[in-house]
């Protein structure tokens, strides 16, 4: 009976402990400070019956201090829940502000911006889009490129027409090597302000044609004077302006008012393009504020042409830096690789090649027993072009040395096969030596600039033994002089390309032919090659760090 006691009284406290959790379960639920389940006053509700029917049941002593246990650590939680922070009324308010209704965006009003220059930005935003889009296609199509090019022109001129209230535009671009300034875009109605053909028929779909695709200088006409001075105008009575011409009569031709707005790359002030707008004849001419909004827009097709001119300056770099490459190879393939014993004659060579020009190139033919022919070419023009012509006149001489011809007939005769290439461009300055080794006799023919100086071993002294005369490719009917000596042993020919002459110090001095004389008669008992190695020597000691813009080629032949 004792132990029945004993075993009861964690039943009472188990009781009085849950019925003061109730308590503080109902001060949380007033207070919300945390929720509060009514699971949790069940579950108490239980405990609490079951102390009672344990009290008067008796049960074993270990369940009764396991359920104390139990009650026992919900204490120090609820505890912390009573007294705690009010994380509900806080939760509550978090809920609140989430079912606030959205409200509509409101539009941001800036002071002194107007609405019409908000929409001149989004005008200037999709130029930037267009010319990037241009440069995306451009890797992928030259003609994606050119097709997204046009669309950007037009795109330019649309908003310039529909700020400014236009009646009809033109964007025009200058081509810097030409010095034309060409219509790019045209739309709209655009009475020409410069004197029409006369043989063109006043009909609008003629005019309109005509002026879409024509070319103007940039001088004597009103867009080539924009262009050439950089200065926008506005022109609103064109009669009384004497630079604007009025065709005729006929009302589509009748003038309005005109904006002219140049394209100015502002880095380097340079006019790339012009937008030229017109209104019609009766309507109210353009406003300052319609001079204003397309000079706004001018400079943000400059952006936008700048974008895609840069890239195109960067593509054309890469191709011509490709293609010098190619002709920088083929140009050193043409060189003789290795030179065979020439009877009676010492030989050496300079040839120093400046990346992409491809200007130069020697040639040492034995075509006979009585003929050994010495060539060197000077190409105008750079690139494969100029490659081109080198190995034309390269042909044509290895084919026609092996006749009994003379220098300068054989000469002649490449010169009227270059000259019936109508499609090419270049000319060629060209010596040509024909050096017979049994009778020591030298017969020679220029072309163009080349010169050949000759080292007298008999007197000491260096002489010029050529003329100089039209280059190869400019008169098809051009004959070359011979020129024809007996050369004495220890007589020294040496030839050489201008770029050899015009080779720039630091100071911008040129190199001095007459340090090539003194070596000649200082080391004229060296051979060919020692001397040509004595010459380049120094023209480079002359040069030192300065970068050369032109080809360099030297022949030196000593007379055994």
């Amino acid at each position: 009976m004792y132990t029945d006691t004993i075993a009861n009284i964690p039943l009472i406290f188990t009781a009085v402990l849950s019925v003061a959790i109730i308590v503080l379960l109902v001060f949380i639920k007033i207070r919300r400070t945390a929720k509060v389940s009514f699971i949790s006053f069940f579950a108490l509700g239980v405990l609490i019956f079951a102390c009672i029917k344990a009290f008067f049941n008796s049960g074993a002593l270990t369940f009764n201090l396991l359920i104390l246990l139990a009650t026992a650590l919900m204490i120090p939680y609820c505890i912390m829940l009573a007294f705690g922070k009010q994380k509900i009324e806080k939760e509550k308010e978090a809920e609140e502000e989430e079912i606030i209704p959205e409200q509509a965006p409101q539009q941001i009003i800036v002071e002194g911006i107007q609405p019409e220059e908000v929409k001149l930005v989004d005008k200037g935003r999709d130029f930037i889009t267009m010319a990037a889009n241009s440069i995306l296609k451009d890797t992928k199509s030259e003609n994606g490129s050119k097709e997204t090019e046009q669309e950007l022109l037009d795109c330019i001129n649309k908003a310039c027409i529909e700020a400014t209230g236009a009646d009809g535009g033109a964007v025009l671009l200058v081509d810097e090597f030409d010095d034309v300034i060409s219509v790019k875009s045209f739309i709209g109605d655009f009475p020409p302000p410069y004197k029409l053909p006369d043989d063109l028929p006043h009909k609008q779909i003629r005019v309109s044609t005509s002026f879409k695709y024509a070319q103007f200088s940039l001088r004597d006409n009103i867009f080539g004077e924009i262009a050439s001075t950089g200065t926008a105008e506005l022109i609103s009575v064109p009669k009384i302006d004497d630079r604007i011409f009025e065709n005729g009569p006929e009302e589509f031709l009748k003038l309005g008012s005109f904006i002219f707005v140049p394209i100015k790359l502002r880095e380097k002030d340079v006019v790339v393009g012009l937008i030229a707008l017109s209104k019609s004849f009766g309507k109210d001419p353009f406003s300052e504020e319609d001079f204003r909004y397309a000079q706004t827009l001018s400079d943000f097709a400059e952006s936008a042409l700048k974008t895609t001119l840069n890239f195109k300056q960067y593509k054309e770099q890469q191709e011509l830096t490709r293609e010098s490459g190619i002709a920088t190879d083929l140009q050193t393939s043409l060189l003789p690789k290795k030179l065979p014993q020439i009877p009676g004659i010492s030989f050496g060579s300079f040839s120093e090649q400046t990346a992409g020009v491809c200007s130069d190139s020697y040639d040492v033919i034995l075509a006979r027993q009585d003929r050994t022919s010495f060539v060197l070419m000077d190409v105008a023009g750079k690139g494969m072009t100029s490659l081109l012509v080198i190995t034309m006149i390269r042909a044509m001489l290895r084919l026609i040395v092996n006749t009994t011809q003379s220098a300068g007939t054989i000469l002649s005769w490449a010169n009227r096969g270059i000259c019936a290439e109508n499609n090419l461009d270049h000319f060629a300055s060209v010596s040509l030596l024909n050096y017979d080794s049994i009778k020591r006799k030298v017969q020679l023919a220029t072309s163009g600039t080349i010169p050949v100086l000759r080292y007298n071993a008999i007197k000491g002294t260096v002489e010029s033994v050529s003329v100089n005369s039209e280059p190869i490719g400019v008169e098809k009917s051009k004959t070359y002089k011979d020129i024809e000596f007996f050369a004495g042993k220890g007589d020294i020919l040496i030839t050489y390309t201008d770029g050899f002459a015009e080779a720039l110090n630091a100071a911008g001095k040129q190199y001095n032919i007459s340090n090539m004389s003194n070596i000649l008669k200082e080391n004229h008992k060296l051979s060919g090659k020692e001397i040509a190695n004595l010459i380049k020597s120094d023209m480079k000691k002359f040069v030192g760090t300065e970068s050369l813009h032109d080809d360099q080629t030297l022949l030196v032949i000593k007379i055994q």
